[in-house]
């Protein structure tokens, strides 16, 4: 309030009066130049107000959605990454099952050559044995048992028999009770004997392969 009346008093509020009724006169003699007046105010606005306003608004807009951008392709890229190695995983270790499924696998079939191979040889030895005892030169010898077959199968029950029963002979006499077999029926009896049990390892080393990786401690 004091202002003001400080204003009046010094002429200053009078002077201002004067020079905006000299402007408005300015402007109304020329009928162009209140547009052209009010369009340089709207274009000095945007230009120097709203344009660099927007600016600012559009880099905001463009960096986080650079961002969102960059940590999406990171997440891809970190789930392909993981996809990969969980295959390579897979891959390695299905090939470590099949390797060690081989390995149990031939073993086994390398175990049982050897054992066929060896009840063979005692098989062919008891033929000559028993050929001799037919003829009349050696006494009866008796049928040995499988040697791998204990805890298993009751391999000692043919061999008892056998032994029971006397000679062998391709047909021979059998008490009554007794189950006696000939030299052929007796090696067929012991190969099958070797196969179950080896079949039985087999089953129960492939039984111990871990299909699963081993957690890591």
């Amino acid at each position: 309030m004091w202002l003001w009346l400080k204003l009046l008093a010094s002429g200053a509020f009078e002077g201002l009066l004067k020079g905006l009724s000299a402007a408005a006169k300015w402007l109304l003699v020329e009928w162009w130049r209140a547009p052209l007046i009010l369009f340089g105010l709207g274009f000095a606005v945007m230009a120097f107000i709203r344009v660099p306003a927007l600016e600012r608004e559009i880099a905001a807009i463009t960096a986080e959605r650079d961002a969102e951008a960059a940590a999406h392709e990171g997440t891809v890229a970190a789930f392909l990454d993981a996809t990969r190695q969980a295959e390579a995983k897979a891959r390695a270790n299905a090939l470590r099952v099949q390797r060690e499924q081989e390995i149990i696998t031939d073993a086994t079939v390398q175990y049982l050559e050897a054992d066929l191979a060896a009840v063979r040889a005692r098989f062919d030895r008891l033929r000559a044995a028993s050929a001799r005892a037919a003829a009349g030169s050696a006494p009866a010898v008796d049928l040995p048992g499988t040697s791998d077959a204990a805890g298993r199968i009751d391999q000692a029950a043919p061999d008892h028999h056998l032994r029971t029963a006397g000679a062998l002979s391709p047909q021979p006499a059998c008490p009554i009770g007794l189950v006696c077999l000939t030299i052929d029926e007796a090696e067929a009896a012991s190969e099958d004997a070797h196969r179950f049990n080896r079949l039985i390892d087999w089953v129960i080393g492939q039984s111990a392969v871990r299909f699963n990786p081993e957690p890591r401690p």
